[in-house]
Order: C-alpha cells, then sequence, then structure tokens
C-alpha cells in the first residue's frame, strides 16, 4: 500500500466518525416533560424497533359493534382480527377474515433512499387505554389514534374509526416530517394475507375468489387460474376501490375523496391443499403520494357479507356475481334477483320461495316453452312417417334427406323449431344459476327433511369413494330427484328410436354433475322439470283436442326463415346432383355405406 493510498484510508474514516458522530447530537430523542413511559419506548432508533420484542410487549384493543369484533394490535398499529358477528362458518364459530398470523392494514413508507420500510415490527403507540374491550353500539362512533416516532422529527399517525352499526371502518393516515428530512412523500397501505375460507369446500369457494381493481368505473378483475403462478395487476389513475373475496365474504379499501392519482396493485397464486382441495391468496396495496408533511389521508374499508342490499351503498356491486357482464348480469342483478326477494318477504321460508320462483319462471318463459313442446309433439306424430322413408331409403343418403325434407315441407314441421327458444332461454337460465348459486341469503339456510343447508349440495348417499373425474363422494337427493323427472320428461318427448340411449345416459350424467351444486339451486331445476311433465303430459295426453297428423297436415304453412334456407340449400344440392356426369353420380351412389345387413350377406 503507497502513502498517498493509506492518507486517503484515514481521512475517509476520520470523516466518517465525525459525519456519525454529528447526526447523533444532531437528531438525539429530546423527551419532552409530558411524555408518557410507552412514548418513551416508542421513540427509539429505528435499527432497534425492528426488533419490537425486545423494546415493548405486544399491545392489545377490541372493538365490537353491532355487527363486527376487531382486534388491533400495537405492532404496526395493525388489524389482527375482523369478526362477523352475525355470520358463522361451517364449522359453526363466528367467520374470522384475517387468516390467523396476518396482520391486515399496514403500512409501509419510503426513506430518503428510496427503501421500503415495512413497519409491521415497529411498536405503536395508543390514546387509549391498551389491553381492553370497548364496545360500540347504534349510531354511536369511537376514534383510536396510534402513532409511532421513527425519531425526534419523523413520525407517522393512524387512527382508526368505528360505527356501530356498519360493516366498515375508517382508517385515517399521514406521515409527519419536516421539510426534506428522512422519507420520500409516498408510503402504501396493505392488506397482503388474503381472507380466510369460511366453506367446507374449499374448490367451490376458490372458483369465486378474486381480487378487483376499479379504475374510474371500469373493473378489472384479478383471477390465479392456474398452480403455483402468480399473477399481478397494477393500475394507476383514479382508483374507485380495490377489494378480494371469497364465495360470500369481501374486503375493499375505498379512497375518501378518491385523488385524482393513485396507484394500485394486486397479486394472486393458486396453491394445491389437503384432499384435493384448493387455495387462491390475494394481496391488495394502494400507494398514496403526498403532497407536503402533515397531509391526511382517509379510507373506508369494508370487511363483510356480499350481500348486494349491504354492498350497494359503498358501489362495490360489480364484487357480487351474476354472470357476463354485458348479457346475463342484468338479468340477474336488475330481474332475477329482485323478483327473488320480493317472493321471499311474502314467504319467509327460503325453501318454498324457491318453489314459488320456480312457478313464476315458469309462466314467464311461457312463450318461449310452449314452441319447443309443439315441435316435440309434432316430431312425435312424423316419427312414424320419419321411419318409413329411412326404411325405404336406407341405401340412398340423398334420397333420404330429400324425402325426410318435402316431408317436412308436407306437414308444417320445422325440426330445428325447438333449438331458437331454447338458446333465448339460456342466459336466463344462467343469470338465474348465479342468483341462487351465489345468494348469501341462501347460505346456512335449512328447508326440509334432510336439507339442511341451501347453499350447499345435500348428501343423501355417501359412498366410500370418490366418483371418478368428479372428486366427490355422495350423491345430492335433489339432484337425484331431477334426474329422474328429466328421465321422464325425455320418455315423454322422445322422437327418434335412434336417441333412445340418450334417456337413459343423460340422466344419470346430469344426476351426478349436479350433484355438486348447492341443494337450492337443484330445488329450483326439480321444481322447474315437474312443471315441464305436467305441462307436457297436459298437450300429449290430457288435452281434450288432441292434435292428430291429418289436422297437422291441414294446418296453415309458414315458412320460416330457416326453412327457407333449408329449401333452398336442398335445392342447390339437387342441381349440382343433376349436373354431375352419369358415371361419377353412378360412382357416389354406389361409395354410399351399405347397411350393416348387407355388409355381413357379402361376407358371408
Amino acid at each position: 500500500m503507497d502513502r498517498r493510498t493509506l492518507i486517503g484510508i484515514v481521512l475517509i474514516a476520520l470523516l466518517t466518525t465525525l459525519w456519525m458522530l454529528y447526526t447523533s447530537i444532531h437528531y438525539a430523542p429530546m423527551p419532552r416533560p409530558a411524555d408518557t413511559a410507552e412514548q418513551k419506548a416508542s421513540v427509539v432508533p429505528l435499527r432497534q424497533q425492528l426488533e419490537p420484542e425486545a423494546v415493548a410487549p405486544e399491545r392489545w384493543i377490541e372493538v365490537e359493534t353491532e355487527l363486527l369484533r376487531l382486534r388491533l394490535s400495537s405492532y404496526g398499529g395493525t388489524l389482527t382480527r375482523w369478526e362477523l358477528r352475525q355470520y358463522k362458518d361451517w364449522q359453526g364459530r363466528p367467520v374470522q377474515l384475517i387468516p390467523q398470523g396476518e396482520r391486515e392494514l399496514w403500512l409501509a413508507y419510503y426513506d430518503a433512499e428510496g427503501r421500503r420500510v415495512d413497519t409491521r415490527r415497529l411498536p405503536f403507540t395508543f390514546a387509549v387505554a391498551t389491553d381492553t374491550i370497548y364496545r360500540v353500539h347504534g349510531q354511536d362512533s369511537l376514534v383510536i389514534r396510534a402513532w409511532v416516532a421513527l425519531d425526534s422529527l419523523r413520525l407517522i399517525e393512524r387512527w382508526y374509526v368505528f360505527y356501530g352499526e356498519r360493516y366498515d371502518i375508517g382508517v385515517g393516515v399521514r406521515v409527519i416530517h419536516p421539510e426534506g428530512i428522512g422519507v420520500q412523500r409516498r408510503y402504501e397501505l396493505s392488506w397482503s394475507g388474503g381472507l380466510k375460507y369460511q366453506e367446507y369446500n374449499s374448490v367451490d369457494e376458490s372458483h369465486s375468489a378474486a381480487a378487483y381493481i376499479s379504475l374510474a368505473g371500469d373493473l378489472e378483475v384479478l383471477d390465479a387460474s392456474e398452480f403455483d403462478r402468480t399473477v399481478e395487476r397494477q393500475a394507476t389513475g383514479r382508483i374507485d376501490w380495490i377489494g378480494l373475496k371469497v364465495k360470500y365474504f369481501a374486503v375493499a379499501l375505498l379512497p375518501v375523496p378518491r385523488p385524482a392519482e393513485l396507484t394500485a396493485f394486486a397479486r394472486g397464486q393458486r396453491f394445491h391443499a389437503p384432499n384435493n382441495g384448493v387455495v387462491e391468496r390475494y394481496e391488495l396495496t394502494l400507494r398514496l403520494p403526498y403532497r407536503q408533511s402533515g397531509e391526511t389521508h382517509f379510507f373506508q374499508v369494508y370487511g363483510g357479507p356480499l350481500a348486494y342490499d349491504i354492498v350497494k351503498p359503498y358501489g362495490l356491486t360489480g364484487m357480487v356475481e351474476f354472470g357476463l357482464r354485458w348479457l346475463v348480469r342484468p338479468i340477474g342483478e336488475y330481474f332475477m334477483l329482485p323478483l327473488f326477494k320480493a317472493i321471499h318477504w311474502l314467504i319467509p321460508n327460503y325453501g318454498f320461495a324457491i318453489i314459488v320462483f320456480a312457478v313464476l319462471m315458469k309462466l314467464l318463459l311461457h312463450p318461449l316453452i310452449v314452441p319447443q313442446l309443439r315441435s316435440a309433439q309434432r316430431m312425435q306424430l312424423l316419427a312414424p312417417e320419419l321411419q318409413k322413408i329411412r326404411d325405404r331409403y336406407k341405401d340412398d343418403l340423398q334420397a333420404q334427406q330429400r324425402e325426410l325434407f318435402r316431408l317436412y315441407q308436407e306437414y308444417g314441421v320445422n325440426p330445428m323449431s325447438g333449438c331458437l327458444p331454447l338458446l333465448l332461454q339460456l342466459p336466463i337460465l344462467y343469470a338465474l344459476w348465479a342468483v341462487l348459486n351465489y345468494s348469501i341469503e341462501l347460505r346456512q339456510t335449512p328447508f326440509v327433511l334432510w336439507i339442511t343447508d341451501l347453499s350447499v349440495p345435500d348428501r343423501l348417499v355417501v359412498f366410500p369413494f370418490r366418483i371418478p373425474l368428479l372428486g366427490f363422494n355422495y350423491v345430492s337427493g335433489l339432484a337425484l330427484l331431477m334426474g329422474l323427472a328429466l328421465f321422464l320428461q325425455q320418455r315423454l318427448s322422445l322422437t327418434d328410436p335412434r336417441q333412445r340411449w340418450m334417456v337413459y345416459v343423460f340422466p344419470v350424467l346430469l344426476t351426478l354433475l349436479f350433484s355438486a351444486f348447492p341443494a337450492g339451486l337443484n330445488l329450483y331445476y326439480f321444481t322447474f322439470n315437474l312443471l315441464s311433465i305436467g305441462h307436457q303430459l297436459y298437450l300429449t295426453r290430457w288435452r281434450k283436442q288432441k292434435l292428430t297428423l291429418e289436422e297437422l297436415r291441414r294446418q296453415p304453412k309458414r315458412e320460416g326463415w330457416l326453412m327457407r334456407r333449408l329449401r333452398e340449400a336442398q335445392a342447390l344440392a339437387e342441381e349440382q346432383a343433376e349436373r354431375l356426369p352419369p358415371s361419377l353420380a353412378r360412382r357416389l351412389k354406389l361409395e354410399q355405406p351399405k347397411p350393416a345387413k348387407a355388409r355381413k350377406k357379402k361376407r358371408r
């Protein structure tokens, strides 16, 4: 080492020592006479505050309102418990939204060097007595403040506002420091532990779990659909709210008032769970810039049920599931749900309300269902004639199609006339499925006999093994009844003997598939199928004036758009066939598949 290098090292060490001595004197904490013991304990160097266990024991405050029970921790001034007093989880315990061991609504700030500092391990001081339970009733409210001194000049203050009869709380934050000293002008408010699952079926609950960012009225949904793959979303601008949900419960952060520019982050991941379960975990963060020291930011934090009427005043109805946003959702939100609530207002029992709901939906869908039933009835009348044509032209498929089409024209029957009404019903049925499947009003609501909860499958038969491909080991009683009703309905409407196998296979498959659906939904489908069977029996057997084949021939013929297209296509096919060379036409006719009996004789 040469002389210049040695002198340089000595000078650097000397300057560093003098600078450290100066800063330790200039920024030393100056206790005031009015400081309490807890306040003195909080004014310590930042490097020591990273170990709160050695500085101060954790203090807590519990707040009970009419609807909530919350627990505040002095570590970070965070929330460690958010309990809904009027709801139970599947084990009968009060719904607790915060997973065990998590600290939510925590702050992170950025120091002068741009490093992100997590305050969850800093001991905040409460302005009220700790280790105490506070109760808030009716229209009363309670404000609890907490602060932590980073040093003698820098301070983070936060406060909570609790209301007696509301599912939301207020959260205020401000950072105090001299201009140009100590921190960058931004901080973050986070909910990072996700929501605790409340239902027995984690797969079903994960299917509903998601994170949301509402930016100037436009809703972005974050869904972690792949295992062990993190998905992220970031949005900057006029943030309305950010939120996360499971099937029946949600948490949302709403800035009040909405700042002109705010950055929101959402992150999610999907994990495997024991017993073939699935868990999705989402994180939410709001990054807030501020212009000057002491500037106040305030938020509403909602944590409660996803009941439409409860979340509507907060503008959070976007988290209530109704199906496709532009097609299905308006039907469910503005028609199905109000109708269902009106019925329940008249009939307090939700099971009987669903039955009445099914009857009303049957009447409302009558104009779309009648064409299907009439089409099935006409096809049943034509079934013998159709079979004669198939037997007569079994070796000539082109002639068979031509004669079938002429028969349809002769009797004015459109074989596809029942498809369009069914397609028109699909958005309505999907909206209905969403209303009954995600309605929290049905949660843990009993009906009759073995049906103890309309929001989960009713397990009538339980197997000692899991059904392959489906993953569950039971059969729903209501799904079994619905399958039997569907079997009878198909037997009554069967027109093509070649499709007889569907009468047996289709109801069995739907019984197994619908066994995973909530009992309330299967109760609706079972009732609806029973009404359809009665309507079908009336048209085909009990009606005094039954339609005959001769009456069908005499009825006025109306050629619809589809039949006109079929007629034009048939004419074009015949015209093209006439233009074919005779040798090619004979060759195509010879190459047509022969019946099984003919092939068998040829082999002999």
